[in-house]
């Protein structure tokens, strides 16, 4: 997952459940509010890890000092990134969103069509992969990161996947649309989920069609 997460919004004064679980409906102004500062805050993470790793690498920084340059406790940081690196990448836990996987179980459509509608909600990615790249290049040392990161996309996705598809079958079509997610990545700028989604379902056709000669 970040203030740069591509992911669908509620519309204004659409009603849903806060972070961390069952409690009390929140709507209207108050919902936005506390999506702004969660996004703030998230911001403020990741721009400290980003800044203090990029000048002093991975292991030369410490979690207290992001959160002081952050201005936020280590339960916070860990309420929206599981690592330093993470922080760094601007890349939350991956979880399976519970309205998305209810949505893909539900659907009837072409199996990797539907998971590219998945992924799109599941998956963040940065909008400033400029300076990410920058960082990775600068710091190898952020790769296992990135591909730990990715891993465990994979492993909540497949985990969805078998529920609409045999092991195999959901691993095959999960690998094709991941292995299209990175393509995007690396040759758009996504502006909103709906164009990610596009550029998504255009990658995979373009892999269909070179699959089929």
């Amino acid at each position: 997952m970040s203030s740069t997460a591509v992911r669908a919004t509620e519309p204004t004064g659409a009603a849903r459940t806060p972070a961390g679980g069952p409690g009390p409906v929140v709507a209207g102004p108050e919902c936005g509010l506390r999506e702004r500062k969660k996004q703030q805050t998230r911001a403020a993470i990741h721009g400290a890890a980003l800044d203090l790793v990029t000048a002093h690498g991975l292991a030369g920084v410490t979690v207290e000092e992001i959160c002081g340059a952050a201005g936020v406790s280590s339960r916070t940081f860990f309420n929206y990134f599981p690592s330093k690196g993470h922080a760094a990448l601007g890349l939350p836990a991956t979880t399976v969103p519970a309205e998305a996987r209810a949505a893909f179980t539900a659907a009837r459509g072409p199996l990797v069509a539907d998971l590219c509608e998945l992924v799109v909600s599941t998956v963040t990615l940065p909008e400033d992969r400029r300076r990410m790249k920058a960082l990775v290049e600068a710091r190898p040392e952020m790769v296992p990161t990135m591909l730990q990161w990715m891993a465990d996309a994979r492993v909540e996705i497949v985990a969805a996947a078998t529920e609409r598809a045999d092991d195999g079958r959901a691993r095959t079509a999960v690998t094709l649309v991941m292995a299209a997610m990175i393509e995007v990545a690396h040759r758009f700028a996504v502006t909103s989920q709906e164009d990610l989604a596009e550029r998504l379902r255009t990658v995979v056709s373009e892999m269909g069609r070179l699959a089929a000669g």
